[in-house]
């Protein structure tokens, strides 16, 4: 082909394609104008008619259009459709192709400026609605979105709140396993423990939390389904539930616990018996070498001592065991003994370890495993291990008697058990121990009794009452005593002045100073023929089927049919036989007769007691103490202001205030030197010198230990 001809050709083509751009260039430019004069309906047919041949620019003018409010065709979704669909088509354009589109403004920067128009009016339209379903389309269709988390984010809020509202572990399951990054996540899976743990132990039962338990052994709330567990186990707290618990439930954290009740139950009396059959009944227990050593401090004796104004402990032999380092200790009870610092009381055992901290205002010593102690002016109970239980809120609190315990609140009465438990109301004016299964209380100042269960069973309706005693109780009613038994039956009925106390099974009755006997079933066996001047009582109960009686300032001893023991002689006094002798009184003088009434010992003493161990303690006319033999010869010399009975071999005897102890041949043990003297133990006595102590051993005769200054 000839240059001419190539030439020509170029230009032909080049005019074609000039063509061809003009005719374009007027349906898009008259798209954009129609656009620019909002002639929303022509604008959007001609962009559609250009999306063949001009997608980029026709898809960006359609996207203006779905973006404004301001004409019927205003719809984000679309104007996103169309604003994706010009940045992908615009990326095909030549750059030559790119440059003519400026004059139509578009470009990259305004697609992606539009672009961002559209994400922040979709997220405002998709927003606006507030609800779970729209934020999800929003989620879905603009994932490009730089509000596509915020989205979430808002969306999950709501989802939880939702969630919240209907607060099931169901729900919460579900929403963590549909929203598992959200934030919200980890309150939905506390919040998931704690109402699966809610509905699953909705019952509190022990089946409950055991299945809870098997199902979600690494539960955050562990710790309570065991402490849960541990109590519905041993709701009784007797030894069978604890061991039941220990050997089902080996890996719950209160087993120790369980054990240590097991073992405080068991040996609450601390006797070296009760040690050893515990070792013997339950070789699995934990703590063995504990017990082995409480085993062998059982068979101890520990006594206080002081040294330099502070207390501690020794031994049999005198060695210092506890250190003197208390303020003050009280003598060892069930293996524990009451000690005090700075104010307070706690508890030591035997070996001298601190078992319950000084906490305390006050403490009583253990009885049965339990002590009564006091904080903020209120009473409560631990038990050996510490444990609380009954609380600080009682005004009092006494003794068990029978399991159940008085205490005071508030001025009126009522019982708890053993665990704490108050188990019969407050509401007494007055309540007693227990005895013989029925208890003394009062309602508006009249007496009755109730049974363990609190039922009244005999009426409160006497002005006082006494304690069941053999299943018979003394009770007064308008100034008057009788009998009544546990049916509330009158024996005796309310008709006599005063009664004594049963001693072989005969009560002394007295009506307008006269008195007579009546037995056990209300008989009145010996008439009130006799005069109550109301001399020693003591010597108004039958001893040896014998009783003192008085007629016209005279006595006798008469036996249970009536008749006169003695027939031929009266005496001014006289007092029960004992040891085949009884003491008698004439003309203010003492002796002694037998039991053929004849005299044995002559009327030569000021007083005279009833012999024991072969000897009687008698004064001489110048008021001087001694002992006599049965034969009236002087045993101990009248060297004594005051002498004890025998007791054990020993007497304690007092010359000018000062004490002291003689055994049955009137050898000195201990001198008359001490303030204070009290047998403690079988072979041991506590002395108190110049306010200073000491300990004697009496077989072997010597002081095992001496205070500084005895």
């Amino acid at each position: 082909m000839n240059p001419f001809m190539h030439k020509l050709k170029t230009v032909f083509f080049i005019v074609l394609l000039s063509s061809v751009s003009i005719i374009k260039a007027n349906t898009i430019s008259k798209a954009f104008s129609a656009l620019k004069d909002y002639n929303y309906f022509e604008a959007k047919r001609l962009f559609e008619k250009s999306m063949k041949k001009e997608a980029s620019a026709a898809s960006f003018g359609l996207s203006v259009i779905y973006l404004r409010n301001d004409n019927p065709f205003s719809h984000i979704d679309s104007a996103y459709k169309y604003i994706l669909r010009s940045d992908s088509t615009f990326q095909a354009i030549t750059p030559k192709g790119k440059i003519v589109y400026l004059k139509y403004n578009v470009s990259q920067k305004t697609i992606d400026s539009l672009k961002n128009e559209i994400y922040n009016k979709a997220f405002d339209v998709y927003k606006r609605n507030n609800n779970i379903t729209e934020l999800n389309k929003f989620i879905t269709r603009y994932e490009n979105a730089p509000q596509y988390n915020e989205a979430i984010d808002l969306r999950n809020s709501l989802a939880f709140k939702e969630t919240k509202k209907k607060d099931t572990y169901q729900e919460y399951l579900l929403f963590i396993e549909k929203y598992p990054l959200a934030k919200e996540v980890p309150v939905a899976k506390e919040r998931y423990a704690f109402t699966l743990f809610q509905t699953s132990t909705k019952n509190n039962t022990l089946e409950e939390f055991e299945q809870y338990l098997l199902k979600q052994p690494k539960t955050p709330f562990l710790n309570k389904v065991e402490n849960s567990i541990y109590s519905l186990s041993t709701i009784n707290g007797s030894i069978k539930e604890y061991h039941a618990f220990v050997k089902k439930h080996p890996q719950n954290h209160n087993v120790e616990a369980a054990w240590r009740n097991i073992y405080t139950i068991y040996t609450a009396d601390y006797k070296t018996e009760s040690l050893v059959d515990f070792r013997l009944e339950f070789p699995d227990y934990p703590f063995s070498e504990n017990v082995n050593q409480e085993i062998q401090l059982s068979q101890k004796t520990l006594y206080s001592v002081r040294e330099k104004n502070r207390w501690g402990f020794a031994d049999s032999i005198g060695n210092i065991v506890i250190p003197c380092t208390y303020e003050w200790v009280e003598n060892f009870s069930e293996g524990f003994a009451e000690c005090g610092l700075n104010g307070k009381s706690g508890f030591i055992n035997k070996a001298g370890m601190l078992m319950i901290p000084f906490i305390y205002e006050q403490v009583e010593a253990f009885k049965h495993g339990l002590s009564i102690v006091q904080q903020s002016n209120k009473y409560g109970i631990i038990n050996k291990n510490g444990k609380l239980i009954a609380p600080f809120e009682y005004d009092e609190i006494f003794e068990f008697s029978e399991g159940l315990a008085v205490v005071a609140k508030q001025e009126k009465y009522g019982y708890i058990d053993e665990t704490g438990k108050v188990v019969i109301p407050i509401i007494y004016t007055k309540a007693g121990d227990f005895s013989e299964e029925l208890a003394m209380v009062e309602i508006d100042g009249q007496s009755g009794f109730i049974n363990s269960s609190g039922k009244i069973v005999i009426p409160c309706k006497f002005d006082w009452v006494e304690k069941f005693n053999k299943g018979l109780a003394k009770v007064k009613s308008s100034k008057k005593f009788g009998i009544i038994n546990k049916e509330g039956n009158y024996l005796l009925p309310c008709e006599y002045d005063l009664l004594g106390e049963f001693a072989e099974d005969a009560i002394m009755v007295v009506k307008e100073n006269k008195y007579g006997f009546a037995d056990r079933q209300g008989l009145v066996f010996i008439p009130l023929d006799y005069d109550y001047t109301g001399s020693s009582m003591l010597s108004l109960k039958f001893k040896n089927s014998l009783v003192v009686v008085e007629k016209n300032k005279k006595q006798g001893l008469i036996d249970k049919k009536g008749v006169l023991f003695v027939t031929t002689k009266n005496f001014d006094r006289i007092m029960p036989f004992n040891e085949g002798l009884a003491a008698v009184q004439r003309k203010g003088k003492w002796g002694f007769i037998d039991e053929k009434m004849k005299l044995q010992i002559q009327y030569l003493y000021q007083s005279a007691d009833e012999f024991n161990n072969s000897i009687a303690k008698v004064t001489d006319k110048s008021g001087k103490v001694g002992f006599i033999n049965r034969n009236g010869k002087t045993a101990i010399g009248f060297l004594f202001d005051e002498a004890c009975v025998f007791k054990n071999g020993l007497c304690t005897v007092v010359i000018e205030d000062k004490k002291g102890i003689i055994d049955v041949s009137g050898a000195w043990i201990i001198p008359c030197e001490a303030e204070q003297i009290a047998q403690i133990e079988p072979e041991v006595i506590r002395l108190e010198k110049n306010s200073k102590i000491a300990y004697y051993n009496i077989v072997t005769r010597q002081y095992f230990w001496k205070e500084e200054g005895f």
